[in-house]
């Protein structure tokens, strides 16, 4: 039986399919919304809702679709003693990227690699209290807890990820998801509060690097899906704006359709 997807599902799919291959797409899908959706069942909504990855039908392996060789050094040297979500949020600290709990798993899997920890990874390493690499008798690159890592960077620090949002450090504590947070979200929540569910932020001119108030518009996330299928987003923002309103006219002349049918 067929995945029934949420709007919000859908526009996340849309959203992260571009240089992807489908059993990438399932994985964060289902680290996101907790559910089981598979490769097959995301190349089918693909299919259907006629998106493209724009990738090459054959596979790289799994080394070579994940990591570069320097990013797949750094994981065989920090993977003692350390549970994946800790992995995986080392690696995207200090690569820039956005890998998961559940590919980092599959990756240690796929490569004979083990923490060396216990059970569900629950339990303490034998070297507790010191962060780096993982080894019983420590070495010149282990450190002693409270110490900042090499690559550590300070609250404030901002970067751009692999889609070209620019990312800002809020918080040393947490999850990498939590200390790391789109600006332009920053931005707007500091003026007008939490972005609402089920809404989502635009580029008014289409720069993700131009993060000002005046630069972004709150919108529903069909409205946002909309856009995309019409290409009404455009790099003039006065544009962009009437682009949100024809968006809601073909929102309107799909609802008269089906109800038409009905």
């Amino acid at each position: 039986m067929g995945h029934r997807y949420t709007e919000e599902q859908r526009e996340f799919i849309r959203s992260v399919a571009p240089g992807r291959y489908n059993v990438d797409i399932a994985d964060l899908f289902n680290e996101k919304y907790g559910t089981n959706v598979t490769e097959k069942q995301i190349n089918s909504f693909k299919k259907n809702h006629s998106i493209q990855s724009n990738l090459p039908r054959k596979r790289k392996s799994e080394q070579e679709k994940l990591f570069t060789e320097e990013q797949a050094a750094f994981i065989k040297q920090h993977v003692k003693g350390i549970s994946n979500q800790k992995l995986a949020d080392l690696v995207n600290e200090t690569f820039n990227l956005t890998i998961t709990k559940r590919q980092m798993n599959t990756w240690k899997k796929n490569n004979r690699l083990s923490s060396g920890l216990k059970g569900s990874e629950g339990m303490d390493p034998p070297n507790k209290g010191t962060k780096g690499v993982y080894n019983v008798g420590g070495n010149e690159t282990s450190f002693v807890k409270g110490q900042k890592a090499h690559n550590y960077k300070p609250v404030g620090y901002e970067r751009m990820d692999a889609e070209g949002y620019i990312l800002i450090k809020v918080q040393d504590e947490g999850p990498w998801h939590k200390r790391w947070r789109h600006k332009h979200k920053v931005v707007w929540e500091k003026v007008h509060g939490p972005i609402p569910k089920g809404k989502c932020l635009l580029f008014l001119d289409g720069d993700k690097t131009n993060i000002t108030v005046d630069n972004l518009l709150l919108i529903t996330k069909s409205q946002l899906a909309r856009m995309n299928q019409h290409h009404l987003i455009t790099n003039d923002a006065e544009l962009t704006k009437t682009g949100v309103v024809i968006a809601d006219i073909y929102s309107k002349i799909g609802e008269r359709k089906r109800g038409a049918k009905e």
